[in-house]
């Protein structure tokens, strides 16, 4: 791997009471310096997060509030990816992922009992990780919260994302 294109997922953000794992590919370039999940403020994640538990954007003072809502709503976050080479953010660019032990953290986290996944390459990233790692829990796929995927309008997201997240299977 190229020293400079080598990404890494940020930690966590999961705690006892998480009931819903949401996961990302690998964190933005953006997201990566700030150290925050979905920190490219052009994404839309936390527009269709709280339009989705609150029928209203939140405007977030900062990241803290942001972990804050995600704590009150029992969810938590992380990337299907630990390591990645990536030349810029977009996830078509993604190549020779290491996964996170998902396995393990649903493991050491019980209550979690859905897995979102967000957007096509988390998607087949997942998949992959699936293949070799048995994990008992509900898994759906959700279109991407960046906004480079204009086939879906924020409010379809948010409706794809609500019935994902409230509906049983």
């Amino acid at each position: 791997m190229e020293h400079e294109n080598i990404k890494k997922s940020l930690k966590p953000i999961v705690n006892n009471n998480s009931k819903i794992l949401i996961l990302g590919s690998l964190p933005s370039d953006k997201s990566i310096i700030a150290n925050e999940y979905y920190g490219n403020k052009m994404n839309q994640f936390w527009d269709i997060i709280s339009l989705a538990f609150e029928n209203r954007k939140i405007e977030f003072k900062d990241y803290n509030e942001k972990i804050q809502f995600l704590n009150n709503h029992y969810i938590a976050l992380w990337d299907v990816y630990c390591l990645a080479e990536r030349k810029g953010s977009l996830d078509s660019d993604i190549k020779k992922g290491e996964f996170n032990d998902i396995k393990d953290l649903l493991n050491k986290f019980p209550n979690i009992k859905t897995v979102l996944v967000n957007g096509k390459k988390s998607e087949m990233a997942f998949k992959q990780y699936l293949k070799y790692n048995k994990i008992v829990c509900d898994h759906k796929y959700v279109p991407s919260s960046s906004s480079a995927n204009t086939k879906y309008s924020l409010f379809e997201k948010v409706e794809y994302w609500k019935k994902a997240m409230f509906e049983k299977t």
